[in-house]
């Protein structure tokens, strides 16, 4: 046999005798594949695949149209008696932060449900824009400082901490303005609080 024939030969005993392993892409066990584009371990395995593939086809057109239908659903937020958190803030296009701050500021009302769950009374959205300009303007006008309270004061005349006394200002929502390196609050509101017998006089 010329020797041309009989390197063919051998060429092809080993072509036939190539293997490889392979995942199969079905129930990902490997197994020792046939052919390098082998993707299945077994007939069994490739019919399921094929059964999967076209069930799939089937299924997105209506996964993606109830998708669809979900992301284009907006509550509409004015119609609605109660807000939590997030949906007040998305109504007044502002952030959680800014909503809790009018919250403890005693600007807005709020109910506590439970430790993560606080509903806004959607009504009261509407009166934080009922107060004239004017309003406003002539109560961000600090007193003079004569009739007014620094912290320090505050803390030494009615024997509290300066925790606690923040802690009144905020509950009460009385106004305070800074001056220099001090913080101020006017005496009448901290007298009517700590000495309230004197609204009675």
């Amino acid at each position: 046999m010329p020797k041309f024939w009989r390197t063919l030969k051998v060429e092809i005993v080993m072509s036939s005798n190539f293997t490889v392993n392979r995942i199969c892409e079905h129930c990902g066990n490997v197994f020792v594949a046939r052919t390098t584009v082998t993707r299945f371990c077994s007939k069994l395995c490739t019919k399921r695949a094929s059964k999967q593939k076209s069930r799939n086809e089937k299924v997105a057109p209506m996964d993606e149209a109830v998708k669809k239908v979900l992301e284009a659903k907006d509550p509409d937020l004015t119609s609605t008696e109660f807000l939590n958190v997030k949906s007040a803030a998305k109504l007044l296009r502002a952030s959680d932060k800014m909503i809790y701050h009018l919250i403890n500021n005693g600007r807005l009302n709020a109910i506590n449900l439970s430790k993560r769950k606080t509903l806004v009374y959607r009504k009261d959205i509407d009166k934080l824009f009922e107060l004239p300009p004017a309003v406003q303007l002539k109560e961000l006008k600090p007193p003079p400082i004569s009739e007014c309270y620094n912290m320090a004061e505050a803390q030494r005349f009615f024997n509290i901490s300066e925790k606690a006394l923040f802690e009144i200002i905020k509950r009460n929502n009385l106004f305070k303005f800074q001056d220099g390196w001090y913080t101020y609050v006017a005496k009448a509101d901290l007298d009517r609080i700590f000495n309230p017998q004197l609204n009675n006089a």
